[in-house]
């Protein structure tokens, strides 16, 4: 009931939740239609995300579903004959995307020290600069003679 009065409660003066101050002071905290209810939400991603040092199950589950909505755009892309010359790269970056995903959450990095997900990324983007080198030299050998 607490979020539902912050989202819909007017206090006077033509404004909502706006107490009256004189102009030299400050902006009163939560001058905004939605009252507290944006650090509220927050918190509640917060307790969802890692509430006691690890995230809960729905966490997980935002997470799966998210893994799976980027999967079903990658098989929707294959069906779409105008984005097959742009294949490679979108494959590139929603594996990027995906990778990130996993390693952060699945493999509990986000909860680590940030340097262990650094380290991953950064193999990852490495990686993908090396393939895509080797790609081209492969593409373009012999094309000088």
């Amino acid at each position: 009931m607490s979020l539902l009065k912050d989202l819909f409660f007017y206090q006077g003066n033509k404004w909502w939740k706006i107490p009256k101050t004189d102009e030299l002071s400050e902006n009163p905290k939560n001058e905004h239609p939605f009252g507290g209810f944006i650090e509220k939400s927050k918190n509640i991603w917060l307790i969802l995300s890692s509430g006691k040092g690890h995230a809960g199950p729905i966490y997980y589950w935002v997470i799966a579903t998210i893994l799976g909505i980027i999967t079903m755009i990658e098989v929707w892309w294959f069906t779409v004959p105008e984005l097959l010359y742009m294949l490679v790269p979108a494959m590139l970056i929603f594996s990027i995307l995906k990778f990130g995903l996993v390693v952060a959450f699945f493999m509990h990095l986000r909860f680590d020290h940030k340097m262990f997900s650094t380290i991953f990324v950064t193999c990852m983007v490495v990686g993908i600069l090396f393939f895509t080198v080797f790609l081209l030299l492969s593409a373009f050998h012999g094309l000088g003679q």
